[in-house]
């Protein structure tokens, strides 16, 4: 039989446990900030985007792309549709068992150079990810490929000029696509197209 003073005392000790709970509770997580390089100045009216953001077709996110040392510039990326391909489209290529398995799919995007560098002929950090959660890059094509044009930047592409792409990604058999990311700086800096 409890008594009422040892009931009290569970009572307080049970408290006691909620507390801490309570407190770790309240805390709020810390809000990611834009990724942008050290010493790298933002170019006037370009708002970055914050890690972690999700937009849909159509939206822009805007990011600094820093290749190399000496080359660093803010990007705007619109995700403009993610089309479904069929294997059929790829039969004058020669692909892998694996590849031919795959389920083919295009994504046509925007990028507008905001400046300040000049990044012509550069590949862009744009990703699908799979629901195995596998980031898979886009599949180079070499020659005419006429259901998915375009899928490098222009050997020039100065600050104030816009590129329209379309980027090839061959998603494994049995996998899904969930996601297009861009990745201006590792899986820390994500931005996630949902199509």
């Amino acid at each position: 039989m409890i008594t009422m003073s040892r009931r009290l005392r569970l009572s307080l000790c049970a408290l006691a446990l909620l507390v801490p709970v309570a407190a770790c509770g309240g805390e709020e997580e810390p809000k990611p900030t834009p990724s942008v390089p050290a010493g790298f100045e933002v170019p006037d009216g370009v708002s970055i985007t914050k890690p972690g953001t999700t937009r849909t077709a159509g939206e822009a996110a805007t990011v600094v792309y820093q290749v190399d040392e000496q080359a660093a510039s803010a990007i705007t990326v619109t995700i403009a549709n993610v089309r479904k391909g069929a294997i059929e489209d790829f039969r004058f290529f020669s692909l892998t068992p694996d590849q031919q398995a795959s389920a083919p799919f295009y994504v046509d995007l925007t990028v507008l150079n905001e400046g300040p560098a000049g990044l012509g002929g550069v590949a862009l950090p744009v990703f699908a990810r799979d629901d195995a959660d596998t980031l898979l890059p886009p599949t180079p094509i070499v020659g005419s490929f006429a259901p998915c044009p375009s899928g490098q930047l222009p050997e020039s592409f100065l600050p104030g000029e816009t590129a329209t792409l379309c980027l090839v990604y061959l998603v494994p058999a049995g996998q899904v696509l969930v996601s297009v990311d861009l990745q201006p700086d590792g899986d820390d800096s994500t931005i996630t197209w949902t199509p």
